[in-house]
C-alpha cells in the first residue's frame, strides 16, 4: 500500500473527487487476469478490495497488491504494452480510470497533470527499488540508507502520509 500512499500524497482532494467520478468498478474472481502481460494497458486500476499478484511472463512474482494499491501506471506513462500480469488471488474489486478519460483530464488541467505525473514518477521509483530487491536477491535491501528502510515510512514523511492515507480512505469508502 505504500505505493498508493505515495501517489495520493501528490494528488489533492479535488483530484481524488474527480478520480471517484471518473472510474468504473470491475469485479474479478480468483485466477482472473486484471492486467495481461504484453497487451495494451486499459488505464489505471485502484485495488478497492481483495488481493492480486504481479508476475512476470517467466512466472517470477514481483509483488502482492491489496486494497489501495495502484496498477497500470507503467503502460499509461510509456503507452507501450504491459510489462507484467496482475492476477486476482480471490474475489477482487477494482476501480479503473480508463486511459482516454485520464488523458483528456490531463490535457484539460495542467496542474493536475503535474501532480499526477509526479505521483506516478515517485510510485515508479518506489516500485523500481522494490523490484530490484526481488531481482537481485530476496533479502537484499535496496531501500537501506541512514534514513529509510524497507516497509517503513520516514518520520519526515509521516504528516504527508497521514493526509495521503485520509484521501485514500475517502476514495475507498466512496467506491465500496
Amino acid at each position: 500500500m505504500r505505493s498508493s500512499l505515495i501517489m495520493f500524497d501528490e494528488l489533492n482532494d479535488d483530484d481524488v473527487s474527480v478520480l471517484i467520478t471518473s472510474c468504473e468498478k470491475l469485479h474479478f474472481k480468483a485466477g482472473e487476469v486484471v492486467v495481461d502481460y504484453g497487451h495494451k494497458g486499459k488505464g489505471i486500476f485502484i485495488i478497492l478490495q481483495g488481493q492480486c499478484r504481479v508476475e512476470m511472463a517467466s512466472g517470477l512474482v514481483l509483488d502482492t497488491l491489496q486494497s489501495g494499491d495502484i496498477v497500470g501506471e507503467v503502460s499509461f506513462v510509456d503507452q507501450r504494452n504491459t510489462v507484467a500480469s496482475v492476477i486476482a488471488l480471490g474475489d477482487l474489486t477494482t476501480a479503473v480510470v480508463y486511459e482516454d478519460v485520464l488523458r483528456a483530464w490531463i490535457r484539460r488541467d495542467a496542474d493536475f497533470a503535474a501532480r499526477f505525473y509526479l505521483g506516478v514518477a515517485r510510485t515508479l521509483a518506489y516500485r523500481l527499488r522494490l523490484n530490484m530487491q526481488v531481482a537481485l536477491h530476496k533479502d537484499a535491501n535496496v531501500f537501506a540508507s541512514d534514513r529509510e528502510f524497507s516497509n517503513q515510512i520516514d518520520v519526515e514523511d509521516l504528516d504527508a502520509m497521514t493526509i495521503a492515507g485520509t484521501r485514500l480512505a475517502y476514495l475507498l469508502k466512496r467506491l465500496l
